[in-house]
C-alpha cells in the first residue's frame, strides 16, 4: 500500500486517476440517492445547484471529469520526473479526500437504512 502511494511513475499515477474517477462516479451516485431521501443536502457550494438536475450532475461528473482525466493522462506521458512526483502528491491527496467523502456517503446510507 505504501509503495502504491509513494510510486510516482506514470503507470501508477494513471491507476490513481482511474481510482479517483471511480470515486468521483460513486460520489455523484451516492449524493443523488441520499438527496432523494430529503434528509441530506449537498455541502459543496458549486454542486448544490447542479444536483437539482440529476442529468446535468451525471453529465458533469461522468463526461466532463472523464474527459478532463483522459486529457491529463495523455499529457502526463511526456511529464518530467519532477512533474510526476508533484502530480503524485496531488493525486494521492485527492484520492484520500474522495475516499473519505465516499466513506461518509456509505456511513450515511447505513444510518438512513437503519432508521
Amino acid at each position: 500500500m505504501v509503495k502504491f502511494i509513494k510510486d510516482s511513475s506514470y503507470k501508477n499515477i494513471r491507476k490513481k486517476f482511474i481510482l479517483l474517477y471511480s470515486l468521483n462516479i460513486f460520489d455523484i451516485i451516492f449524493t443523488l440517492l441520499l438527496l432523494q431521501t430529503g434528509l441530506f443536502r449537498e455541502f459543496n457550494g458549486i454542486m448544490a445547484q447542479v444536483v437539482e438536475n440529476p442529468i446535468l450532475s451525471l453529465g458533469l461528473k461522468v463526461v466532463l471529469v472523464g474527459a478532463f482525466v483522459f486529457i491529463i493522462c495523455k499529457r502526463m506521458v511526456s511529464a518530467t520526473e519532477k512533474q510526476l512526483r508533484t502530480s503524485n502528491v496531488i493525486i494521492s491527496g485527492a484520492v484520500a479526500v474522495y475516499g473519505i467523502i465516499n466513506l461518509l456517503h456509505i456511513s450515511y446510507t447505513f444510518i438512513y437504512l437503519s432508521i
